[in-house]
C-alpha cells in the first residue's frame, strides 16, 4: 500500500482502519507522525486486560517517581551550589576587608 499523502488521507484511514490495523502496520502506512500514533496507542489502551493496564499503571508511576527524584535532587544541588557561592563571596570580601585594615 503506498503512503498516505497528507494529514487529512491519514487520519481518515486512522478512523477508517483502527480496530484493525496493528501499530507497526501503521508505521508502514501512516509513517512517524507522532499525534497520529499517540491516538493509535491510546485506543489501543482500550483492548488491554486488566494485567496489562496495571502494569502500564505502575511502570507509569516508577517513571514519575524517578523523575521526581532526579528533579529534587537538581533542585537541592542547585541550592547548595548557591550557597556555597555565597559563602565564598562572603570570605572574599572578609578577607578585603582584612587586608585593607
Amino acid at each position: 500500500m503506498e503512503e498516505l499523502s497528507d494529514i487529512t488521507e491519514k487520519w481518515c484511514y486512522f478512523f477508517k482502519h483502527a480496530k484493525e490495523t496493528t501499530l507497526d502496520g501503521y508505521n508502514k502506512i501512516i509513517g512517524e507522525d507522532l499525534i497520529i500514533k499517540r491516538a493509535y496507542e491510546a485506543l489501543d489502551q482500550f483492548n488491554w486486560s486488566e494485567d496489562e493496564l496495571i502494569t502500564y499503571e505502575q511502570e507509569l508511576k516508577r517513571i514519575w517517581d524517578n523523575k521526581a527524584v532526579e528533579d529534587y535532587k537538581l533542585e537541592r544541588a542547585k541550592a547548595e551550589g548557591k550557597a556555597e557561592g555565597k559563602a565564598k563571596v562572603k570570605l572574599k570580601v572578609k578577607l578585603k576587608v582584612k587586608l585593607k585594615a
